[in-house]
């Protein structure tokens, strides 16, 4: 579905898909091995439209799934990113299958939307709880070449543990990318706020803050819900539904609004106010 909000001077133009697939991409969850949920996730890349790529991931079995849409062979690129792995423990519901299911509908609304400037590169990580293994093998596999063109990177962990709002992880976000999120969740009236998190871990952003990439991360983490993680109780019966179909809609516009506002390198910023 072809939509529009009204930002500013501007009318943006974004698609997006059924509710209905975006959450019946959720409760595909696989509870068991890694290689089992890479398979799903693998598999609901192609149902969008995606001819997978897949890059080997040193320190794993398991590959990065990447999915490309837009722009051309040169042009400056923009990641979206979550990791499919989980612990032993419980279903890995919302650590983290609440933000590898959106990446295929996530780039499904691109797909079908109007030409992007941005190359978008969705990326299904391996193994980020063995310590960012995935995102660290991207990193270092392309620290001479694609690195460089990185605008931004967008990551999704952990979201819908409970009600809105959804959060942005504040100290360790790109102050443009965190602008742009607030002033997108206030046109939408999707509650948008900080929140550090850094007890809880680290996540897949790392490797590129340490490379000097603008990145963002978004979830759903609190003092009441953080403690679900790595338990038993991780369950797909925990995942605020709500939450999970207001963070694919916010995250739709979010990311047409970056390819549209988000200036290049070395560019002057434009964006919400």
């Amino acid at each position: 579905m072809l939509l529009g909000v009204p930002l500013l001077a501007q009318q943006l133009q974004f698609s997006t898909i059924a509710e209905s697939t975006v959450v019946g991409r959720l409760q595909r969850i696989a509870r068991g091995e890694n290689e089992t949920r890479m398979g799903v996730l693998r598999t609901m890349f192609e149902d969008a439209g995606c001819e997978v790529e897949e890059q080997k991931a040193k320190g794993s079995k398991l590959p990065n799934l990447v999915c490309a849409v837009g722009g051309d062979a040169d042009s400056d690129l923009i990641l979206v990113t979550a990791h499919f792995d989980k612990v032993r423990a419980g279903a890995g519901a919302i650590d983290n299958w609440t933000g590898a299911s959106l990446l295929p509908s996530l780039y499904q609304s691109l797909l079908h939307g109007k030409s992007l400037r941005y190359r978008f590169l969705f990326i299904g990580f391996t193994d980020e709880e063995a310590g960012l293994v995935g995102s660290r093998a991207w990193v270092s596999a392309n620290r001479k070449t694609l690195l460089k063109r990185v605008r931004a990177v967008v990551n999704v962990d952990s979201v819908a543990a409970g009600p809105l709002p959804l959060y942005v992880w504040a100290s360790r976000a790109d102050p443009e990318l965190a602008r742009m999120a607030l002033g997108i969740g206030r046109v939408l009236k999707i509650p948008v706020e900080g929140m550090n998190v850094e007890k809880v871990g680290n996540s897949d952003t790392a490797p590129f803050r340490d490379a000097k990439v603008p990145t963002i991360d978004f979830h759903a983490l609190t003092n009441k819900t953080w403690p679900i993680l790595h338990t038993i109780d991780d369950q797909l019966s925990m995942v605020n539904v709500d939450a999970y179909k207001a963070t694919y809609r916010f995250l739709a516009v979010y990311l047409k609004y970056l390819d549209e506002a988000l200036a290049p390198a070395g560019s002057a910023t434009g964006g919400l106010n």
